[in-house]
């Protein structure tokens, strides 16, 4: 299921600013709407930049990493309006990413990968930092590189999914993995 309609990307990203109820960077936002591969990040940039515009969305606060956003009065409206034709799966979805990646960034300031070529395959590397200590690594040797490549930017793109369902399979609670 795919949003491709201007207007329900719209109603999409303005839900989730209501909802998570707390100003986001730019990425963070990002992040959220494209985890689920609900929208494109063509449509989510051209979306939010006619928000913008529009002043349905509005800076929050600048600091050293740059600003932060949220739905301003206007885009409440709108939401109210048009809320119900986002469908209800996709919200409570996205709404649940969007509250584990919110969390999760608060949590981890750094993800890291690296690819090594070692003997007749690949060492895949893969840790997230905190401030302060390392919160999880792993490393895989894999015999092909492609799947290695493939495997490293999974983690780039999904470390917080992979971290919680690691967290998971290891406390015995496969109902995460099954609730995605």
């Amino acid at each position: 299921m795919k949003l491709t309609d201007k207007v329900d990307i719209k109603i999409f990203i303005l839900y989730l600013l209501n909802s998570v109820n707390e100003p986001l960077e730019f990425n963070s936002i990002n992040d959220i709407v494209l985890q689920d591969e609900f929208v494109g990040y063509f449509d989510f940039a051209f979306a939010f930049s006619e928000l913008l515009d529009s002043q349905q969305v509005v800076e929050a606060k600048k600091d050293e990493g740059g600003f932060y956003y949220t739905i301003s009065e206007l885009g409440i409206e709108t939401l109210n309006g048009y809320e119900s034709s986002i469908y209800p799966v996709i919200k409570d979805r996205a709404l649940k990413c969007a509250m584990r990646l919110i969390a999760f960034n608060k949590t981890a300031s750094s993800i890291t990968t690296s690819l090594t070529e070692e003997g007749k395959g690949f060492r895949l590397d893969c840790a997230i930092h905190d401030r302060e200590k390392p919160l999880f690594s792993v490393n895989v040797y894999l015999t092909e590189r492609e799947y290695a490549e493939k495997m490293e930017k999974n983690f780039r793109e999904r470390a917080e999914i992979i971290f919680r369902g690691a967290l998971s399979l290891l406390s015995g609670d496969v109902n995460f993995i099954f609730d995605e």
